[in-house]
């Protein structure tokens, strides 16, 4: 996944997969993980991690916005690659099992059947919002709604 962005030959593209999709996404996670945190410090670490990413992400929405307000075809070029990179990381088909269990376990706060039960929905509402965040983020910028999905649908399951 990360190989991906490293191949990318032109700076916007690079900047579009990595701080508007994948720390994007990565923000949504770490509000997930400070919401559920098991402890103060480790909320506060990660408040201050996903206020970082915010601005990593502001940053590359802000040039990505200002790249289609002045050259719309590169929208083109931008679902090129993500496109180019989904076929790269075609056998990336879903959040790596160990994470999302871990995330379960997290959000549960231990491992009680029930409390891993209402976990696992929560878990599932998170994978919703990110999908829904990133559409709003893409629009935000220039996409279409329709163009939106697609590049949210494209984008690889695994918070990067």
């Amino acid at each position: 996944s990360l190989k991906s962005l490293l191949d990318q030959e032109d700076f916007s593209c690079a900047s579009f997969l990595l701080s508007v999709l994948g720390e994007g996404t990565f923000i949504d996670l770490l509000r997930f993980i400070e919401d559920v945190a098991p402890d103060p410090v480790t909320r506060e670490i990660v408040r201050r991690a996903r206020v970082d990413e915010t601005r990593h992400v502001h940053f590359g929405m802000a040039h990505i916005k200002y790249l289609l307000s002045r050259q719309p075809q590169a929208a083109e070029k931008l679902i090129g690659a993500v496109e180019g990179r989904a076929r790269q990381l075609t056998n990336v088909t879903s959040v790596n099992e160990h994470v999302a269990q871990a995330l379960i376990v997290l959000a549960a706060g231990g491992l009680e059947p029930g409390q891993l039960k209402l976990a696992s929905s929560r878990v599932s509402e998170l994978f919703k919002q990110m999908d829904e965040n990133r559409k709003k983020r893409l629009t935000a910028i220039g996409f279409s709604e329709q163009q939106a999905s697609e590049i949210s649908f494209l984008h690889t399951p695994n918070f990067m």
